[in-house]
């Protein structure tokens, strides 16, 4: 008898620890109809009944995160964890919730785990590539890109994402192909042909790169983007009648996008319009007063018209804006030892070796400024320095000639 009752209290507690299977499917149909709220609240009542269950408390976590309710997202998400600390898909979501409140350290750590509980996984491993990929590291990002590929090779986003990589990493012909990949994948996928032809313009292969351009237009003709990006293809194409022409309709067009006006500074500044040119940067920054390249640009520009004081506000705006900026702290340094400002010219010039010690400029402009100054020394040193890197530089360049179209002296345009 005392068996009977233990095994009929067993049973039934059992039952209260099992939610009925009706309102579990009543709750995954509402949020399969999109109705996160109305899911929510029925998986609510079933974990009432399953309060230790890890897969509900996942769900509600998930519904929560779905309605924008992130805080209490996360505490179900790690109530999840907690319960059941190898259930892959609660670490998974906790990864996401914790990455968009910008906490990046434990968003990876999280998604590494359910990577590891779930290494077959494409989806986990796709995300976190792109974690690493956002946070800058790309040995990381390209090898889960490279696994999610092993498990899906059919998956557009992770040849997108290593070809990502590979641009950023300098190694042009990877990105070629990953970008291409992904085109055929999704060929109406317009952000992926949008980079290919822009690696393929890198590339030096215009003509390929207008015809990724114009093919978005064929399927889209009011895609803005795309004529925009057919203009700069023309500018770096050498066409530069046909790439003012194309600006020109789009700045009427579109007079608000400030790339545009900046395209057609270009353009116009190629033709040798340098007023003309100077307006339209002018413009550009107008409407957007953070776009560095139309600073820097503006600057040359000035500068080929002998205005020293403009080209150096220019460059001050620029180097402001992006401190990084080496080849604007080199104009910089030039512009005030031509206005007859050493010593500010010498602090950007030392700056600009800072940044970028592979150019041979700004040691001679600083060799020049320590000489005038009386310092031979200095200035010795320095000249054979600029003379070391120019050897370095010209061998690199030999190199690079020999496997590849030249690079393009154009200043660049935004990417877009």
């Amino acid at each position: 008898m005392r068996s009977f009752c233990l095994a009929l209290a067993a049973a039934l507690l059992l039952c209260a620890a099992a939610p009925p299977s009706g309102l579990l499917q009543q709750a995954q149909a509402r949020k399969a109809a999109g109705d996160a709220a109305g899911a929510l609240l029925l998986f609510e009542k079933a974990a009432q009944a399953a309060p230790n269950d890890a897969i509900l408390r996942d769900e509600i976590g998930f519904l929560n995160a779905v309605l924008g309710r992130q805080p209490v997202a996360i505490e179900n998400f790690r109530q999840a964890i907690a319960l059941r600390a190898d259930y892959a898909p609660a670490h998974y979501h906790l990864a996401v919730a914790l990455w968009l409140r910008q906490e990046r350290a434990e968003a990876i750590a999280s998604l590494r785990e359910a990577v590891r509980l779930d290494p077959r996984s494409a989806e986990y491993r796709f995300r976190l590539s792109t974690m690493f990929y956002e946070s800058g590291n790309d040995a990381e990002a390209l090898i889960h890109a490279k696994a999610g590929l092993k498990l899906t090779p059919t998956r557009s986003e992770l040849w997108n994402l290593s070809a990502l990589v590979a641009q950023r990493q300098g190694d042009l012909p990877a990105a070629r192909a990953g970008f291409q990949r992904a085109v055929t994948l999704k060929p109406a996928d317009d952000s992926y042909r949008n980079s290919l032809g822009f690696v393929l313009l890198d590339l030096g292969l215009a003509p390929e790169a207008l015809a990724q351009f114009q093919q978005i237009l064929k399927r889209d003709p009011a895609n803005k983007m795309a004529q925009i990006n057919v203009g700069y293809t023309l500018l770096h194409s050498g066409d530069y009648d046909k790439a003012v022409q194309q600006f020109r309709d789009l700045a009427t067009r579109f007079p608000a996008e400030a790339v545009i006006h900046y395209d057609l500074g270009l353009a116009l500044k190629q033709k040798d319009l340098l007023d003309e040119a100077k307006q339209s940067f002018h413009q550009a920054l107008r409407l957007d007063p953070d776009m560095v390249e139309a600073y820097y640009t503006l600057g040359i520009t000035c500068w080929q018209q002998g205005d020293a004081v403009a080209t150096i506000e220019a460059m001050r705006n620029a180097v402001t804006r992006r401190p990084a900026y080496a080849e604007a702290h080199y104009m910089l340094g030039t512009a005030l030892k031509q206005n007859g400002e050493p010593e500010p010219a010498a602090t950007a010039l030392e700056e600009a070796i800072r940044l970028n010690p592979e150019t041979p400029g700004p040691f001679n402009a600083l060799a020049q400024i320590r000489q005038q100054q009386g310092d031979r020394a200095t200035a010795k040193k320095l000249f054979d320095q600029a003379a070391t890197v120019k050897k370095k530089l010209e061998a690199a360049q030999a190199k690079r000639l020999g496997t590849m179209a030249p690079e393009n002296a154009m200043p660049a345009a935004p990417r877009r």
